[in-house]
């Protein structure tokens, strides 16, 4: 531990959330870790990857801080056959970010009284970005 902020900068509410999160976005064979990553305007982001047993880093989702929780609107999934609303089954729900459509991992609810969003599913706009920032660290070595 680094004082109130992890290594990563998070706040003790995120790394609060980083078990629950691993466990429900958990790939088979692959170790799950937490990488810091910036997306477009400087924007830092906990982003929550699977690593192969060949070292292969994949992105998996970004952990929904209170910056990126404030920008999720979830779209109404209607309800399903036992009158709950609808999450796919595995707490997923549709949503956006400004423009862009997402998949949100929800938990139970906020202080708001609606779900808490926990994590935001990676879409390609987000691989593209983390990717670019990844090659701009690379290439200053």
């Amino acid at each position: 531990m680094c004082g109130s902020h992890s290594a990563l900068g998070l706040e003790e509410a995120e790394r609060d959330l980083w078990p629950q999160v691993r466990d429900r976005l958990r790939r088979p064979r692959h170790l799950m870790g937490l990488m810091r990553g910036v997306l477009a305007e400087d924007v830092e982001v906990a982003a929550v990857v699977a690593i192969t047993p060949q070292g292969v880093v994949r992105p998996v989702a970004l952990l929904a801080t209170p910056f990126l929780a404030d920008e999720v609107e979830l779209v109404d999934g209607g309800e399903n056959e036992n009158g709950n609303r609808n999450e796919n089954g595995n707490g997923l729900r549709p949503g956006r970010i400004g423009d862009y459509d997402v998949e949100v991992l929800l938990g139970q609810a906020g202080d708001r009284g609606g779900p808490r969003p926990l994590a935001i599913l990676v879409n390609p706009w987000m691989f593209e970005h983390l990717a670019l920032y990844a090659r701009k660290l690379w290439s200053r070595r």
